[in-house]
């Protein structure tokens, strides 16, 4: 059972490494291979827990969350005529990727040194991506944001990919055994800054400042804070609005979707309207849009979604998790809800796993 979980483990390396390249269909909807890695992953690990007698509880508010979340989904599909299979499967990855806070991974050092380099690589994409396939605008036909002049990557989205490369730069400056750490440090905040992600400028220089206050060591906060505000003068101004860091009208645009979000949460606060059914339920022209299913903030999607009392036993699992965290995944965790607030990043599948795989 350890070999098929080390080998469903590398598959999982690569389908992180691949992002959204590559997305199977299945009833008539696609999702990215990521989540097929997790499903077989959390499977795998279930199996081993308890073939190992070690199928004991660790986050026992991940696990009622869960089961809420299971029996609103069953409520809410009946309640709005809900017949698709989207929501249950984007709950079945949710699940699963709770699943190892509950159940926690064993992953080994070497394993773990394969995921590295795995992000990277992914780091290098990203960089031949801006400069020889700077312009994503005709992705639009295919539902994705038309990003000009930032470095997307495999993710297809510069927010995402900005904090996942945040992840690689925190655990490179904190993890000293790494060999040839200041060069992958230079490499992977190039690429960060590359994504002209404002939200993840913000989350770096919130990592480094807990960073800097917890290690008792000033000149962390300082250089990092230099180093964003040197970087912020020194970006090339490229055309097409994205790489405008002065812009506005994301601004806005956020603004009228947290409006609506809490619009639709004053419709049923208790318990919202059930994961991932936003897509049904808001009023959109384009239902197929990849942004569809959340608001520009993990907190109001959850809130819109499973309501207060969702929202609560989420939040109590996350605080369980970060309690018996050492200082890489407190950073890790700060950060993310931080750069939460901008973008709906706390439920990003690449993110949560992130957590699990660093």
């Amino acid at each position: 059972m350890a070999f098929i979980q080390t080998a469903i483990l590398i598959f999982t390396f690569f389908a992180f490494f691949i992002g959204q390249i590559f997305r199977p269909n299945f009833l008539g909807f696609s999702f990215p291979l990521i989540d097929v890695a997790i499903i077989l992953l959390a499977i795998s690990n279930v199996f081993l827990k308890i073939k190992t007698h070690d199928l004991k509880i660790k986050n026992k508010f991940f696990g009622i969350f869960i089961i809420f979340c299971w029996i609103l989904l069953g409520i809410t599909s009946f309640q709005y005529h809900i017949t698709s299979f989207k929501p249950l499967f984007y709950l079945l990855r949710l699940t699963c990727l709770l699943s190892f806070f509950i159940f926690p991974l064993s992953i080994s050092s070497k394993l773990k040194n394969i995921f590295y380099l795995s992000i990277f690589a992914n780091v290098i994409f990203g960089l031949i991506q801006y400069f020889f396939w700077p312009d994503f605008t005709y992705f639009n036909v295919n539902q994705w944001d038309p990003h000009l002049y930032r470095l997307v990557s495999t993710f297809f989205d510069p927010t995402f990919t900005g904090l996942i490369y945040l992840f690689f730069i925190i655990k490179l400056f904190l993890d000293k055994k790494i060999p040839y750490r200041w060069p992958l440090l230079i490499i992977s905040y190039i690429a960060l800054v590359l994504t002209y992600s404002r939200s993840s400028y913000l989350s770096f220089l919130l990592a480094f400042t807990f960073i800097a206050f917890s290690l008792k060591n000033l000149k962390i906060f300082f250089i990092s804070f230099i180093l964003i505000i040197a970087t912020i003068f020194c970006l090339p101004r490229l055309p097409g609005e994205g790489t405008k860091l002065e812009r506005t009208s994301s601004i806005t645009a956020k603004i009228e979707n947290y409006k609506e979000g809490i619009t639709l949460f004053k419709k049923s606060p208790i318990w919202g309207f059930g994961y991932n059914n936003l897509s049904f339920v808001r009023e959109i022209n384009n239902a197929d849009s990849h942004a569809n299913s959340g608001f520009d903030g993990s907190l109001l999607t959850l809130l819109t979604t499973t309501g207060i009392i969702g929202t609560s036993l989420f939040l109590l699992g996350l605080k369980q998790h970060y309690s018996r965290q050492d200082l890489t995944q407190k950073t890790f965790i700060l950060s993310i809800l931080f750069h939460s607030l901008f973008a709906n990043s706390l439920l990003y599948p690449w993110i949560l796993l992130s957590l699990v795989l660093f």
